[in-house]
C-alpha cells in the first residue's frame, strides 16, 4: 500500500468513526427531546372533547383543559365547575359531558375573538338567564347566541341581559 493510500484509508476510517459518533449523539439528543415532548403532553388533558364512552369527570376534564395540566378532583376550580354543572342540570337538556364540551368550545371561540372568559363563569352566567317555569333549553343554542352577541360587540353583562330577556320566565 502506498503512503497516500494509507493516508486515505486512515482519513476514511476517521470520518466513519466521527460520523458514527455524531449519529449516536444526535439519536440521544432526539430521544431526550422526545422525552421532553412526552412529558409536556402528559401535563395537559389529552382529549380535546369528552366522548360518550369516556370514563372521565366533566368538571375535572374542563378545569384541567383550562389550566393546561391535569388537576386533582378536589381542586377548587373543579369544585366550582361541579357546582356550576349542578345549577345547569335543571335548565338544560344536555348532560354535564356535553355542557363541558360546549363550554370548552365557547371558551376557545371567545378567547380567539379577544373576549376570554373562564369556563365556570360561562356555565354560571348562561344558567342564570333561564327563567323559572320555562322548562329545559338547549345549552348549545345559548352558547351560539351568546358568542354571536359577544362577537358583535356586546360585553358580558349586555349579552347575558339580552339572553335573560329572551329566555327568562314566561309572563304569567
Amino acid at each position: 500500500m502506498r503512503p497516500t493510500d494509507k493516508a486515505c484509508a486512515a482519513l476514511f476510517g476517521f470520518l466513519c468513526i466521527t460520523s458514527l459518533t455524531g449519529c449516536g449523539e444526535r439519536k440521544e439528543q432526539r430521544r431526550a427531546a422526545q422525552d421532553v415532548v412526552v412529558e409536556k403532553k402528559s401535563e395537559a388533558p389529552q382529549a380535546s372533547w369528552i366522548r360518550r364512552n369516556d370514563d372521565m369527570d366533566p368538571a375535572v376534564w374542563l378545569a384541567s383543559k383550562e389550566a393546561g395540566r391535569r388537576l386533582a378532583p378536589d381542586d377548587p376550580s373543579v369544585a366550582r365547575l361541579r357546582k356550576a354543572f349542578g345549577g345547569a342540570e335543571s335548565k338544560y337538556l344536555e348532560s354535564d359531558r356535553m355542557i363541558a364540551n360546549r363550554t370548552a368550545q365557547l371558551a376557545d371561540m371567545l378567547a380567539k375573538d379577544g373576549n376570554p372568559e373562564a369556563a365556570a363563569d360561562i356555565v354560571e352566567g348562561l344558567s342564570t338567564v333561564i327563567g323559572v317555569g320555562r322548562g329545559k333549553e338547549t345549552y348549545g343554542e345559548l352558547c351560539q347566541f351568546y358568542f354571536t352577541l359577544r362577537h358583535n360587540g356586546a360585553d358580558r353583562e349586555a349579552a347575558l341581559a339580552e339572553l335573560q330577556a329572551r329566555y327568562g320566565a314566561y309572563p304569567r
